[in-house]
């Protein structure tokens, strides 16, 4: 049984498995990171609440006034670990100027989706943990393996910073993936690279709602109801700074 499948909470069986799966496969070689590259982005994510830069560039006016070096928890390049903490602590500020001056420091745009995935992935599930009063689990085992690095060749930029695919552009090995035409830009956004959207959407879809577009909980084991669930998103967005 894994961490939150075998917690003593009533926490809904099919969001434990998700959770745990969600978790273990982050010590996974994936499309572009090894497992050892991929835990290092999750203790970063960790890390960047800790950071006093991270501190400092949030109640700056702007998020470029402020130099420094972050309190890193890995041996990470510095532009990965930069990329990782802003994600976290800052996100509603970023631009896609900064999102192309991270490519041109070495991460390419194939890795940095994969690390974005990472970083949002970790911080979901430690928020879930301390939301529910549980301790956050300890990073996960880093299995040997290696990446494939393999661009999908049906991926093309846009319609964001990154390059996605498209619903009308997805291969036969891909296409279920929009299965319930729920074609929304933030569902497409990680499809660079579709395992790690898949991974992303197989937490999420259970957290929130596999499609969206629904009006109420009919036949969607729920605690509260559809309205009580965008409230605390919206204001969870509010403060958060998430301005999709």
């Amino acid at each position: 049984m894994g961490y939150f499948s075998g917690q003593n909470l009533p926490i809904r069986a099919e969001l434990g498995g998700a959770l745990d799966r969600g978790w273990a496969q982050l010590g996974k070689a994936g499309g572009w990171l090894t497992g050892h590259q991929r835990v290092a982005v999750a203790q970063e994510a960790r890390a960047a609440w800790h950071c006093s830069l991270c501190r400092e560039i949030k109640k700056a006016l702007s998020p470029y006034a402020v130099e420094g070096s972050h309190d890193a928890a890995t041996d990470l390049p510095q532009p990965w670990v930069d990329a990782i903490h802003r994600v976290v602590t800052d996100p509603g500020r970023l631009t896609e100027k900064w999102c192309l001056q991270v490519q041109n420091s070495g991460l390419s745009e194939d890795e940095y989706v994969e690390l974005v995935s990472i970083t949002i992935i970790t911080t979901v599930i430690d928020t879930f943990s301390i939301a529910i009063g549980i301790q956050v689990p300890d990073m996960p085992v880093i299995v040997p393996g290696t990446p494939a690095r393999q661009r999908d060749p049906t991926a093309t930029p846009g319609p964001g910073w990154v390059a996605t695919i498209a619903p009308e552009n997805v291969s036969a090995t891909f296409e279920d993936f929009y299965a319930n035409e729920s074609h929304f830009y933030i569902r497409r956004s990680l499809t660079l690279v579709p395992d790690e959207a898949r991974k992303f959407w197989d937490i999420m879809n259970l957290l929130y709602l596999e499609d969206p577009r629904v009006i109420e909980l009919e036949g969607i084991d729920r605690a509260i109801s559809r309205a009580q669930m965008e409230f605390l998103a919206a204001r969870a967005s509010m403060l958060l700074g998430c301005y999709y």
